[in-house]
């Protein structure tokens, strides 16, 4: 658990909308150092502006889709912007393939996993020996409800949710012994432009699943949900800087982080099933040994 009187130093990826801005601009307002990062930030002027204009916020240019090399240069110029280095670093870049498994270009999801899981594991690899080093520090991976729970049409974005919680909970055990905390954050449906046109890529579908395919009716819902989404995201942020900072010590013990009313509900619904599945299965579970 980080001190909850020490000043933290965070690193976010993917800082130039949604969750990610909205943590940078809430890391300021506490106290934190920030630096925030994104591909290209000669495309937000503004945003480079604001955060730069106080005194504890930096930008910097940082793709997740880099290689290892660029990547550990990166974070190493990143670690000295300020006194200690960085305590917190969040892997908030990603983006979501939507579609049907046997719909969606095996290119495009190659795509959303190199971003979404690969370029994560490069982030981690290249900060994992500063905070070894100095004996501490906390690895922030922004998933989803659908890292947990799988919905027809978005089965793609699950996997690479999936593969991220996987990595993350290896990673958790792998590394608490030299003080580093993992958190695996399972975001519902907050009220960013996630959901927007052009945000998502979304292969439409084939005649087999469309309507009234189930496919075709997520697609669907998921389209009018953007703008609507229930989840606040100036609230989202503070739970995810109270976990870190040890504000809420309840929260600085948790492995996952689950925050929004549908992220719970959906997350719950999904580990009941697996319960009810395994109560079903175990007499024949057990029944397979050899018996000596």
């Amino acid at each position: 658990m980080a001190d909850a009187k020490k000043k933290l130093t965070w690193l976010v990826t993917g800082s130039s909308n949604g969750i990610g801005l909205a943590l940078v601009r809430y890391i300021l307002s506490t106290g934190d150092n920030v630096i925030a990062t994104s591909r290209n930030p000669s495309k937000t002027p503004h945003l480079v502006q604001e955060i730069e204009a106080h005194p504890n916020g930096k930008w910097a240019v940082l793709d997740v889709a880099w290689t290892q090399t660029k990547i550990t240069e990166a974070i190493n110029e990143a670690d000295v912007l300020f006194e200690g280095g960085i305590t917190a670093i969040v892997n908030n870049a990603g983006f979501a393939v939507a579609g049907a498994v046997e719909d969606v270009p095996e290119e495009q999801v190659k795509e959303e996993f190199e971003v979404n899981v690969w370029g994560t594991v490069r982030v981690c690899k290249a900060v994992l020996p500063l905070m070894r080093e100095r004996g501490g520090g906390n690895i922030v991976q922004i998933s989803s409800a659908v890292g947990l729970a799988v919905f027809p049409g978005v089965g793609m974005y699950s996997a690479s949710k999936f593969a991220l919680e996987a990595i993350s909970e290896a990673l958790s055990q792998e590394t608490a012994t030299f003080g580093i905390r993992t958190l695996i954050v399972n975001l519902g449906a907050f009220r960013t432009n996630f959901l927007a046109s052009g945000s998502m890529a979304v292969t439409e579908p084939s005649p087999h699943y469309q309507t009234p395919h189930v496919v075709a009716a997520v697609l669907e819902s998921e389209r009018e949900k953007s703008g609507k989404q229930r989840g606040d995201p100036e609230k989202a942020v503070k739970i995810i800087h109270d976990a870190v900072s040890g504000r809420d010590e309840k929260l600085a013990k948790v492995l996952r982080l689950v925050i929004g009313a549908d992220s719970w509900e959906i997350c719950t619904a999904r580990l009941n099933q697996v319960r009810s599945d395994f109560e079903v299965c175990k007499e024949v579970a057990f029944s397979s040994d050899i018996v000596e």
